[in-house]
């Protein structure tokens, strides 16, 4: 795919719990940062009424580089995936996903029901040839280092080959999207020997170390955060509750941090002398930064943005998917699957 050409992106302006404002506060940021185009898919009427207003959602003279596409059912984030997809093909969720699939060089992002997500994207955009499940990839921010989990939710019950193919996409998408030239791939488990974990994980093991990539065997859950790994590969149940725990603990440590830095007139005035490598702290563990996990395995760009996502999250979510877009990253899986 050129390097020049420009991304389009299909953006849920109605999923997440701050929409719509804060998505069309993204896709505004975006445009303003990127050579990109940009169709939000809701209620029309809501978005063209926050889009042309005279208040924080305004600027004029980039608004004409954001269109509007109707899709008026809404998706709550207890729908089913199945009911979605029988139900709401009127949906932003659906729409967006179809759109994309038949739009050359488009991505589509939502902050919404993660299920439905899945669902829409494997229907519309359909699974690489060749691959057996997709795998959710989320980039885990650990200050000056990272790693790239996954899966982290799409799949609660695995077999030895999706570790594999797991472990291939996480190297293609560390080597391609973070630059890491030869990422260091580690199965999570309970222990280091070859022998540990459950069957389909010793099986796994096996399938990984002979598949030619850079494997450095089993890591445990203490050794992660070191940065062992550049890819970090489990099932999607282990990993979405690892991810849930690194980010429960992420906000009790700040928040305790304001605790000790709030407790008595020296720490305060330790507080304002530090305030800025503290903020430069908390921007290298920020998941904001990185704005949302690819669906990896799908025949397109299909990237899910936290649930609580806001204006900053959504643009770099945009420039994720924008990136992925240059980087072919999709022929790149296929072509090592």
């Amino acid at each position: 795919m050129e390097t020049d050409f420009k991304p389009a992106i299909a953006l849920d302006a109605m999923g997440g719990d701050f929409a719509p404002e804060e998505i069309i506060k993204g896709a505004l940021l975006a445009v303003e940062e990127n050579d990109v185009e940009i169709f939000l898919f809701g209620k029309e009427k809501i978005i063209s009424n926050l889009l042309n207003s005279d208040d924080a959602f305004s600027r004029k003279s980039l608004s004409g580089r954001i269109k509007i596409i109707d899709a008026p059912e809404e998706i709550n984030m207890d729908d089913s995936p199945s009911d979605v997809l029988k139900h709401k093909k009127n949906s932003p969720v659906f729409m967006g996903t179809d759109f994309a699939s038949k739009t050359p060089g488009c991505a589509f992002i939502s902050a919404g029901n993660t299920g439905a997500v899945m669902a829409c994207s494997l229907i519309n955009m359909k699974k690489i040839e060749g691959l057996l499940r997709p795998a959710i990839a989320t980039v885990i921010p650990l200050g000056d280092k990272k790693f790239v989990l996954l899966d982290s939710g799409a799949n609660s019950e695995i077999k030895p080959a999706y570790l594999k193919q797991f472990a291939i996409m996480g190297m293609i998408y560390s080597r391609e999207m973070l630059k890491i030239s030869k990422p260091r791939i580690g199965l999570l488990n309970v222990g280091s020997e070859e022998k540990k974990g459950t069957l389909s994980v010793i099986e796994g093991y096996k399938m990984i170390k002979d598949s030619g990539i850079n494997f450095i065997g089993n890591v445990e859950g203490r050794d992660i955060f070191n940065g062992v790994a550049d890819v970090v590969v489990t099932d999607g149940f282990t990993g979405n509750i690892l991810l849930k725990a690194i980010e429960g603990m992420a906000n009790f440590f700040f928040t305790e941090i304001k605790k000790v830095f709030k407790s008595n007139f020296l720490t305060k005035i330790s507080a304002i002398m530090v305030k800025k490598d503290l903020k430069s702290m908390k921007k290298r563990f920020d998941y904001e930064e990185y704005g949302g996990a690819l669906l990896l395995g799908i025949n397109g760009i299909s990237i899910i943005s936290h649930g609580s996502s806001k204006a900053k999250a959504i643009k770099n979510a945009i420039r994720v998917a924008a990136d992925s877009l240059r980087a072919d990253i999709i022929n790149k899986i296929k072509n090592e699957i």
